[in-house]
């Protein structure tokens, strides 16, 4: 688009700008339950194959790896044929926990802020914004959930990825950035409603600027020796656009390793939610009206949960149509209780904060306040069985991770 076609399209849009080049992406608004929808589809491709929730590989030697179950401190002995390192960031926390010392990644933070500002979310238009910032680096605006927007990303070399958190220099930056593309709106730091912070398993590099270390995966294979006696596959680099690939090319070498042949193909695969997805307007309403006919629920909150689950929906609602009456959260009448119980008996929630910031987007967008808090916590404690004193640490818990790692600061104080 030329400079008076773009600013025709969206007016709030910098003078300065000489063109506006449009092209069509993928969008991803739940990554999570991306990720948690893989791991369960891999469960249910083997009877062999078993996600653990909340463990961690804290030794090995010889033939053996030690994992340890971080709810109860119990540890376990597993002896693997090959052991494939897919920790992603934390790869040579890993492998150094097996006596492997590594230095195959050179992670960088990237953080994002999300915002509410409808004269923000109307400018753009239903597009991200995707452009070069006067640093050099790429960063982007995005019209994400309910009216919210999206800003990021930072590129900041950073050492242990649990120190990751968006800081109020990265703050800035995302202010500045705006204001340079819509410098009539007026975004400051009361519209900011969540923060989140990530690190790119990037490989090692001496690069000077961030921006040109390579975004490339590749396998680092590290072959049995006297203290280790089975090969040790690191996943160095990738991202959310290319881990199928990945996966498939880990599986290759895997597979070639073991003698065993390719049985079968992720290409053109569904995951989770996305299996059976209606493919228009006209048949995703008659799936909702069928479904509605099914289950009793109205097809009105149908919708809502096809949103946030795809065709999940299905068992969801047949769930919400069994036992109990189902009814509105008081202080977030969008999330129904019969909904979160689903969630927490079915992906196997252990904490709050993996109900509030994992299995749904509900502190992600804002009006996430005490109230909201605690009654979750009440519905996850009577699921889970949780005593009163649970029940209370889990409440602080959740607000401290909230507080100091997603800029999410309650209505009321959590005592």
């Amino acid at each position: 688009l030329t400079r008076d076609a773009a600013m025709k399209r969206f007016p709030k849009l910098n003078p300065d700008a000489r063109y506006v080049a449009c092209y069509y992406d993928s969008f991803m608004p739940y990554p999570e339950r991306i990720c948690l929808e893989l791991l369960e589809d891999g469960e249910a491709a083997h009877e062999q194959a078993h996600a653990l929730n909340y463990v961690s590989l804290s030794g090995g030697k010889g033939d053996s790896v030690e994992i340890r179950d971080e709810l109860t401190g119990e540890t376990y002995t597993v002896k693997p044929r090959i052991l494939i390192n897919a920790a992603g960031p934390w790869i040579d926390f890993a492998n150094d926990a097996i006596g492997k010392q590594s230095h195959y990644i050179g992670g960088t933070k990237g953080s994002h802020i999300i915002v509410d500002h409808p004269e923000l979310f109307a400018a753009l238009d239903n597009t991200e914004f995707f452009f070069e910032n006067k640093d050099g680096r790429i960063v982007l605006i995005l019209p994400y959930v309910d009216g919210r927007v999206m800003i990021g990303t930072t590129d900041i070399r950073i050492d242990n990825p649990d120190d990751a958190v968006c800081n109020e220099t990265e703050i800035d930056y995302f202010l500045e950035m705006v204001d340079r593309v819509f410098p009539t709106i007026k975004l400051d730091r009361s519209h900011i409603v969540f923060s989140f912070s990530g690190v790119r398993p990037l490989v090692s590099s001496e690069a000077g600027f961030t921006g040109n270390v390579s975004r490339d995966h590749h396998i680092k294979i590290d072959e049995p020796t006297a203290d280790i006696r089975f090969p040790i596959l690191s996943l160095i680099g990738g991202k959310w656009t290319s881990y199928r690939a990945f996966a498939e090319q880990t599986a290759d070498v895997v597979l070639a390793r073991l003698g065993r042949p390719r049985r079968c193909s992720t290409s053109g695969m569904r995951i989770g939610g996305g299996k059976d997805y209606p493919h228009d307007d006209a048949t995703r309403a008659a799936w909702l009206v069928a479904l509605e006919e099914k289950t009793g629920v109205d097809v009105e909150r149908l919708n809502t949960l096809f949103e946030r689950y795809g065709t999940r929906t299905t068992a969801m609602a047949e769930f919400m149509a069994q036992g109990d009456s189902d009814a509105p959260l008081a202080s977030k009448p969008n999330y129904t209780r019969r909904e979160l119980v689903y969630l927490v008996r079915t992906e196997r929630a252990i904490h709050l904060d993996d109900v509030v910031l994992r299995r749904t987007l509900m502190a992600w967008l804002g009006g996430f306040t005490d109230a909201v808090l605690r009654e979750v916590a009440d519905i996850v404690a009577a699921e889970l069985q949780w005593t009163p004193e649970q029940k209370a640490e889990e409440i602080a818990r959740a607000a401290k991770i909230l507080s100091e790692r997603n800029h999410v600061k309650l209505a009321e104080p959590v005592v």
